[in-house]
């Protein structure tokens, strides 16, 4: 068999093979391992209102990471809805270092924590 022939046939496996990589789940890491990976945070502004009522709290975000390290998608999960939009904000700023499995980059999910106190 030439090279000509087997090229058109190695184009499509590395096809497939790009498919189902970013077809796959994003990986699940506990807070404390995805924390420690954390390369910039941003701190979320406390909300003028809430200062204003003494009102503090926790949020729990749900994020999920891309392959590069960025934030790709976040929403909050608990929490008073009065910082919402601040952690949201916050969080989607931040960077990770990118995780790889079995040598490939992949994408992964945790649960950020952020406490809003006085």
């Amino acid at each position: 068999m030439s090279i000509k022939n087997v090229m058109p046939w190695v184009l499509i496996l590395a096809v497939f093979a790009l498919v189902s990589v970013s077809a796959q789940e994003p990986m699940s890491l506990a807070t404390a391992t995805a924390m420690a990976r954390v390369t910039k945070k941003v701190a979320p502004d406390y909300p003028a209102a809430a200062r204003q009522l003494n009102v503090s709290g926790q949020q729990e975000i749900s994020v999920t990471v891309g392959v590069s390290g960025d934030v790709e998608e976040a929403k909050v999960l608990k929490g008073n809805a009065m910082f919402s939009a601040n952690s949201l904000s916050a969080v989607r700023q931040w960077k990770f270092t990118p995780l790889a499995k079995d040598g490939a980059p992949t994408k992964f999910t945790t649960v950020v924590v952020i406490n809003y106190q006085k």
